[in-house]
């Protein structure tokens, strides 16, 4: 049995009948505190006042205070739908109305009302329920469906019938598979599912997340799409295998190899003959192999397709008079026909870093028209960079010596070089940096240093003040992260010679809280940086009030 009504209680019900919202609130919220009270049912009649007022949040609020009070109490589960249903949500208060049902004992005496409620609701919201792709033109509906991925799709098929079927029927959809987004693993029969529905006219695959025993026969229905051009393997299987099955595919113009496959360095130039067409080749896992395929002439002449290569090698022993995985043959060549004509992004890596000399030029040659090279964990010679072809756009340097060094002087400008990254460098000094930052006259726009520990702050504010010798230094994103020496004194300083920054990483450095308020205040002048994100992870100096100062003001601060 509830309580008695109090007083307050009593005055509330009054001033609601008259329509006196206001003040039978002010009774009601009196009502609470008396001894004893019925709070649920003082709670509810007070919601039952906000909604009059529309104030649904401070109704919902009751509401919510009411089923916590009384986990067995319809009446919390029955006042919150009812909000939820004036606030305009009713599939919120589908859910609540479920959740009651779930924990209200089977033989409450008003479960019945709820279940009746429940099921009025939802078939009210069936009514009013419109499946979009019977209602949208067709060409609307592929307009719409574009924008869904390949996971999204996926899922859709599982909602109903219907759309299973149409979303089935639309070969189109089914041309690209990317199993990277897949929450478990997923079997064969889901992917021999997918590719009937393309006709087997699959063009690109993303072959992750995949069971194991799944991966022979995935990759059995993989061979047999022959237009397939984009082929990524996150899985591991046996590189023979692989070979046997794939060797033929002329139209495969994209492929990557996970660390999972381990490919000699004898059976990637194989590759490279079998598939002509390809463009884009990655792979994570290169093993060293005799001279034998290469002396003997058999490592293709010229590759005029090949745009993109990325290799990757683990640290094993190498055999005497071995190729090591990542050496790319005849890179530097100064004859006709050059072997990668154009070949435009390098990525070479050593992992874990091994810094063995392999990448460097004792001879006069030439490199393709690269736009990116990426080395890692190789060996820098003090004449690697000498002859970089103008081309160049990015350059990002991983490892290296861990001495500082001097390079030979480049022997050209680099007009179209917007990126340097050295990270773990050691043989960086501040004069390396000038050479690239103010020597080549490129258009620097993004400049990253971590853990380059013979560059020191000074290094920097030197190549600063030389920025007008580079007319066409113009720097917006800078990262300093573990760099000696910076402090809010040397930020600003940055701020004044290089006000177009607009990302700036000073992680593990020595700044404090006055740097974060100096980039947030900026925000808020008419000249000056306008910073739009900042790293300070691992600053010891820096406080959380300073933090949340700058995010306050706009300021997108990453701690």
């Amino acid at each position: 049995m509830p309580p008695p009504i109090s007083g307050p209680h009593q005055r509330g019900q009054k001033f609601y009948q008259k329509g006196d919202f206001k003040a039978a609130i002010e009774a009601f919220g009196e009502a609470l505190n008396v001894k004893d009270a019925d709070a649920i049912g003082i709670l509810d009649n007070r919601a039952a006042t906000y909604c009059k007022l529309e104030q649904y949040d401070q109704a919902r609020r009751d509401a919510k205070h009411m089923i916590k009070k009384g986990k067995e109490d319809e009446r919390g589960y029955l006042r919150c739908a009812k909000v939820l249903i004036l606030e305009g949500r009713p599939e919120k208060a589908l859910e609540i109305y479920a959740y009651g049902l779930k924990v209200l004992p089977s033989k409450h005496p008003r479960r019945e009302m709820m279940e009746l409620l429940h099921k009025k609701l939802q078939d009210r919201m069936m009514l009013n329920r419109n499946d979009p792709f019977t209602m949208l033109p067709l060409e609307l509906a592929a307009i719409v469906i574009q924008h869904f991925s390949f996971k999204n799709i996926v899922a859709i098929l599982r909602v109903c019938k219907d759309w299973e079927r149409f979303f089935g029927s639309m070969t189109h959809l089914w041309m690209e598979i990317d199993l990277s987004g897949a929450r478990g693993k997923v079997p064969w029969t889901a992917v021999r599912s997918y590719i009937r529905r393309s006709k087997a006219m699959l063009t690109r695959a993303v072959i992750k997340n995949l069971a194991t025993p799944s991966t022979p026969k995935t990759m059995e229905f993989l061979s047999r799409c022959p237009r397939i051009e984009h082929l990524e393997l996150w899985v591991d299987y046996d590189f023979k295998e692989f070979f046997q099955k794939f060797k033929g595919h002329k139209q495969l113009k994209s492929l990557t190899l996970s660390p999972d496959i381990s490919v000699t360095h004898d059976n990637f130039g194989r590759l490279l003959i079998e598939l002509p067409h390809l463009e884009h080749i990655a792979l994570w896992n290169v093993r060293p192999s005799t001279l034998a395929f290469i002396e003997g002439g058999h490592w293709p002449k010229t590759l005029p397709n090949l745009k993109s290569i990325t290799l990757a090698t683990q640290q094993i022993p190498t055999p005497p008079l071995a190729v090591p995985g990542v050496l790319l043959p005849n890179l530097l060549v100064d004859i006709e026909p050059r072997v990668y004509p154009n070949l435009e992004e390098l990525r070479l890596d050593w992992d874990p870093p091994r810094y063995q000399q392999i990448f460097t030029q004792h001879y006069e040659g030439f490199y393709p028209p690269l736009r990116r090279l990426d080395l890692s964990g190789l060996c820098i010679e003090r004449d690697t960079f000498v002859h970089l072809p103008t081309s160049l756009e990015y350059l990002r340097i991983v490892g290296g010596k861990s001495t500082p060094m001097v390079l030979d002087a480049l022997e050209s400008n680099l007009p179209n070089l917007n990126t340097v990254i050295f990270l773990d460098a050691g043989f960086v000094t501040g004069e390396i940096l000038a050479t690239f930052l103010i020597g080549t006259q490129a258009p620097i726009q993004t400049v990253l240093i971590d853990e380059c520990f013979n560059v020191s702050a000074a290094d920097l504010k030197a190549i600063l003040a030389m920025k007008h010798h580079n007319p066409n230094f113009k720097l917006s994103e800078l990262s300093l992260s573990h760099t000696r020496d910076v402090n809010d004194a040397f930020v600003r300083f940055i701020f004044e010679m290089a006000p177009d920054v607009k990302v700036l990483n000073l992680s593990h450095t020595r700044i404090t809280g006055v740097t974060i308020r100096m980039c947030a205040d900026a925000r808020t002048t008419t000249d000056g940086v306008k910073l739009d994100r900042l790293f300070v992870r691992g600053c010891e100096d820096v406080s959380s009030d300073a933090v949340a100062y700058g995010r306050e003001r706009g300021l997108e601060v990453i701690a």
